[in-house]
């Protein structure tokens, strides 16, 4: 969703970092989401991951375009919090109480959502595979987690693209891609889920044809070739993910709403 064709041709920002120091700093956003009370550090990280994704080559609007299904979703978690939490100060009612702790807790989900759905797709973004998964066989990990992490990875843009192939190929064909009610719902998982789907299956027994071929597994350690080195970049990368952390458990002592 966030990669565009701007974002592949930049190489500043993010993509000038090391895949370690990426991967740090979205698990620091993770942390951040996860374990900080209130939303002041939660909208401080969903500000700083638009604020990356400009700064490595993908404006925030096209980023906020590409991901409307993602702040589609997270509006709906906010209603589902608003409409099923009855604690706290009843603000208004319509059939349904609506309470200020409601719209809270509703406000922290679609963060906490939105924060790790686009951080992880920011990453995916402005990492190359290859890199990752020497950076990681580097830290004395078995390459067989490596691949199958480095695998996950690669087929993101892989079932992005065949979704889109799909979605296309609806259009021409004339069939209605709105889904309006149940019988619209299973028609949508009919003929879009289960062709991408199929297609997934289809490209994982080749890759897994493939490393057998190439005798994948067949000796218990794996050597690198080349290592990552460490650049001023990948530590103003690790220093920005400390000071999540730092605001984490600085909000979590003192209690930040």
């Amino acid at each position: 969703m966030i990669a565009s064709a701007a974002l592949a041709r930049s190489r500043g920002g993010l993509r000038r970092a090391t895949p370690l120091a990426n991967l740090i700093l979205l698990l620091a956003f993770v942390v951040a989401v996860l374990g900080s009370p209130g939303i002041f550090v939660k909208l401080g990280a969903l500000l700083l991951v638009v604020f990356l994704s400009a700064l490595s080559g993908g404006a925030p609007a096209e980023v906020l375009r590409r991901g409307r299904f993602v702040i589609g979703f997270s509006v709906f978690l906010w209603l589902v919090q608003v409409l099923s939490v009855r604690d706290g100060s009843v603000l208004f009612s319509f059939g349904v109480p609506v309470t200020d702790r409601g719209l809270l807790l509703g406000v922290e989900m679609a963060m906490r959502f939105l924060v790790i759905v686009l951080s992880s797709l920011l990453f995916v973004a402005v990492t190359d595979a290859d890199r990752l998964a020497r950076a990681i066989l580097s830290l004395g990990i078995p390459y067989r987690y490596t691949f199958t992490f480095v695998l996950a990875l690669r087929f993101v843009p892989f079932f992005r693209e065949e979704y889109r192939t799909v979605r296309e190929a609806q259009r021409v064909r004339g069939i209605d891609r709105s889904i309006r009610s149940l019988k619209s719902l299973r028609r949508s998982i009919r003929y879009t889920v289960l062709p991408v789907l199929v297609a997934g299956l289809a490209r994982v027994d080749t890759v897994a044809v493939s490393m057998k071929g190439r005798g994948f597994d067949l000796h218990a350690k794996r050597t690198v070739t080349r290592r990552e080195r460490w650049h001023p970049i990948d530590v103003a990368v690790v220093g920005l993910s400390l000071l999540l952390v730092a605001a984490t458990i600085l909000a979590r002592e003192r209690g930040w709403q």
